[in-house]
């Protein structure tokens, strides 16, 4: 009986060491990287103070281009509640499509480069999209591996979540009468 439970168990005992791995507070991304107009910033400062989603993503990645195709819109309407940060993992031969590719999407989020894939390494990322859901804290609230149709849903319900949350948390509290 024991071992039955312990085997129903494990799978999620899987997934919460999994994510513990990867649950780099969103403060120690503070790597500079570069956007495609050359400018220096991190992920960290991008997010500070903002439910931040994280989505790695290369121009020969046709999941990535169909999630940030997804995602544009959502960032527009929710931009003064979230950030949307696209790092790209184009290397040095590929990153020169970055930019004009962002252009002819007119895609409004942050893009950044990281052409060796060391954040991206850093933070476990095997595939892309690889997709990181961050509180406005600061704190890893979740992560997805890959893209299909649809999944931009999951993301809005999770944003969703974490913005009232961190809504409530930064509300005064009621004075009692």
């Amino acid at each position: 009986m024991k071992t039955r439970a312990l085997l129903l168990a494990l799978p999620a005992l899987c997934v919460a060491l999994s994510l513990a791995a990867t649950a780099q507070p969103l403060a120690s991304l503070s790597t500079l990287l570069a956007s495609p107009g050359g400018e220096q910033t991190s992920v960290a400062k991008l997010g500070a103070g903002k439910v931040t989603v994280v989505s790695f993503w290369a121009t020969w990645c046709k999941p990535c281009k169909e999630e940030m195709k997804a995602m544009q819109p959502i960032f527009e309407k929710m931009k003064d509640d979230i950030q949307y940060i696209a790092v790209s993992i184009d290397n040095t031969k590929t990153m020169a499509k970055v930019a004009p590719y962002i252009k002819s999407q007119g895609y409004t989020f942050p893009v950044l480069l990281d052409p060796n894939s060391e954040l991206f390494r850093t933070l476990n990322g095997t595939n892309v999209p690889y997709t990181l859901v961050y509180a406005a804290d600061g704190s890893l609230y979740t992560k997805h591996d890959g893209y299909l149709e649809g999944d931009q849903e999951k993301l809005v319900e999770e944003v969703t979540a974490l913005v009232k949350k961190a809504g409530e948390s930064a509300a005064p509290a009621a004075s009692p009468n």
